[in-house]
């Protein structure tokens, strides 16, 4: 009897995990999305444009899904966030040849850091000097100044650790966060984010993302433990 009714637990999580695992990684999904992006920027609803790529793009990052998120700022006339957008499809594909070519029309850089000698490149390289020196008011100046001028994710990243040094961690976090969500991929950042974060909810969401597992999911899987736990 107790054996049936854990197989029958058992069986439940695993569904529950399956379904989310799907929701969270669906190819044909991701390209609906994109279809349906693509037609609202063709009929010059580029808000609605936006709001599908970026749904594509969070059941499956492509290079196109990107360029096409791109071309929606571009056209609604937010010039950064297409190029960022324009250089997250070079990162994913380098051969992206409509990508590069806004890039080189916007005046930026597949790798993100801005043009060499540009404004955003020379306000990091100050900021640099004046975090050396401990200046973290200046450096934090500057550093907000190359955001202002191209949005990258080393200037907010260096803005981050400017914060952290000065001892304003609300701001170290704000800038931080925004640093990962132009490079989603630096342990780096991240590792600081986890020393400087607090809170329950902080912790419950950092090992579910550590797990690669759906907070809801984690949720219902401890439900699952504690149901098991009483049927024995």
């Amino acid at each position: 009897m107790r054996v049936s009714k854990f197989v029958a637990v058992l069986s439940v999580l695993l569904f529950v995990f399956a379904s989310f695992s799907f929701a969270a990684a669906n190819p044909a999904q991701a390209k609906q999305y994109m279809d349906y992006g693509v037609k609202y920027i063709q009929a010059k609803q580029f808000d609605n444009a936006i709001k599908y790529l970026n749904q594509s793009i969070k059941l499956g990052a492509t290079a196109d899904a990107y360029y096409y998120l791109g071309v929606a700022y571009y056209y609604k006339g937010n010039k950064a966030s297409a190029l960022r957008n324009f250089q997250y499809a070079m990162k994913l594909n380098p051969s992206h040849t409509q990508a590069k070519a806004m890039v080189s029309k916007l005046g930026g850089t597949s790798s993100g850091a801005g043009a060499a000698g540009g404004p955003a490149q020379q306000y990091l390289i100050t900021g640099h000097k004046y975090l050396k020196a401990k200046q973290y008011d200046m450096a934090i100046k500057y550093y907000q100044a190359s955001a202002n001028a191209q949005p990258t994710y080393q200037a907010y990243q260096f803005m981050g650790t400017a914060y952290y040094y000065k001892g304003d961690m609300a701001n170290a976090r704000t800038a931080y966060e925004k640093s990962l969500q132009l490079n989603p991929n630096n342990p780096g950042v991240r590792s600081v984010l986890d020393k400087i974060g607090g809170g329950a909810a902080g912790g419950e969401q950092r090992i579910s993302e550590q797990l690669g597992v759906h907070p809801l999911l984690l949720a219902l899987l401890f439900a699952g433990l504690l149901a098991v736990a009483f049927l024995f």
